[in-house]
């Protein structure tokens, strides 16, 4: 079966959306998932089943939970969209090397990408492990302490059983030699906090990457689009020009958001610039306003679906109560269709300084 014939997730903040795009799936804290409609963001039901949405085929779906006391292991749940949320199956482990911290959220440790050919679900992962501590210790050292590993994950959705295949790493998107010299900007991708300055791919039929100038405080924002079998180049795109300018490019690549982190001194409550671009069309979709706490930004159709999270990261000092709240925009004019409260997290407190 072709890349063309799999089904790929419909992404939504910290969820996927079902293949019609009416209903959403949500991890709710981690420690439920909950369907909402998604043009009012009403309730359909919810699952105490702990586990982060993965996929959605017309009647199931397929969601991944952690194990508390096995750091290198997954498993899969699938649940009826038709009946409440019941669980169908439960898999078998997902057993990854005795060193990798397998996690539900990807992040620079650890990541997978999935897609559904039939029953059978596939999750293609890489973990890594890097050197972390004190003074470095001598090469060789150092190189035993750096490890990287990936393969690919075959789930039986009906069956629950798990077959773990090797694969090569994931093939990296290469810059075409006009770019080569280009400095390139970073910026976030899906829920991971960690910053990317790599080219991306948009269907695998369109790379694209962020580059641009610095001058007296001032960025001055491009987007680059290439094909990535030809390396042929299109018009870059001029984005945004600003101080302390932030990306963050949704997990399918197509959509571009930019804000800065730069506060309005004329009304410090008023909402920033928040700019929406279309990767595939390099135009600008919409002008939002951005509210500080802004994760996981997802477009659908016509709309902007994003988490805001208050106190936001950047007023925390740990321990605190974290009030998530769901949020649905329209594109055109730029109106909230409706909010959801999420259940409240509440964050690690920070280690205390060594003496």
């Amino acid at each position: 079966m072709s890349d063309d014939d799999q089904l790929k997730p419909i992404f939504l903040p910290a969820g996927v959306a079902g293949p019609d795009k009416r209903a959403g799936y949500f991890a709710d804290a981690g420690a439920s998932i909950e369907a909402l409609d998604l043009s009012d963001g009403k309730p359909i039901w919810r699952s105490e089943v702990a586990a982060r949405p993965l996929i959605v085929d017309e009647k199931r779906l397929a969601a991944l939970r952690a194990l508390k006391d096995q750091a290198n292991a997954l498993q899969v749940v699938v649940l009826d969209c038709a009946d409440e949320g019941a669980l169908l199956v439960e898999s078998d482990l997902i057993l990854f090397p005795e060193w990798v911290s397998a996690a539900v959220v990807t992040g620079e440790a650890f990541r997978y990408r999935v897609a559904l050919e039939g029953n059978i679900l596939l999750l293609e992962w890489e973990a890594h492990a890097r050197y972390r501590g004190g003074a470095p210790p001598p090469r060789h050292i150092q190189a035993q302490a750096t490890k990287a590993e990936s393969g690919i994950a075959h789930i039986d959705l009906k069956r629950g059983k798990v077959k773990m295949l090797s694969a090569a790493g994931r093939s990296e998107v290469e810059l075409p030699p006009a770019l080569q010299q280009a400095s390139l900007f970073s910026y976030q991708m899906g829920p991971s906090d960690t910053w990317e300055t790599e080219p991306w791919t948009v269907d695998e039929k369109l790379a694209a990457a962020i580059t641009g100038e610095i001058a007296e405080e001032q960025q001055a924002l491009q987007l680059q689009r290439w094909n990535p079998k030809t390396g042929k180049v299109e018009q870059p795109v001029e984005l945004v020009k600003g101080q302390a300018l932030v990306s963050y490019v949704t997990p399918d690549g197509a959509y571009l958001f930019i804000h800065s982190e730069v506060g309005s001194e004329s009304s410090p409550d008023a909402k920033e610039p928040w700019w929406l671009f279309s990767v595939v069309t390099g135009k600008q979709m919409a002008l939002l306003g951005y509210e500080q706490g802004t994760r996981e930004p997802c477009v659908l159709a016509s709309h902007v679906y994003y988490i805001v999270e208050n106190p936001p990261p950047a007023l925390r000092s740990g321990g605190e109560t974290i009030q998530s709240t769901l949020k649905a925009v329209d594109i055109v004019s730029g109106q909230q269709l409706w909010q959801r409260s999420l259940s409240p997290q509440r964050t690690r407190m920070r280690p205390a300084l060594r003496q």
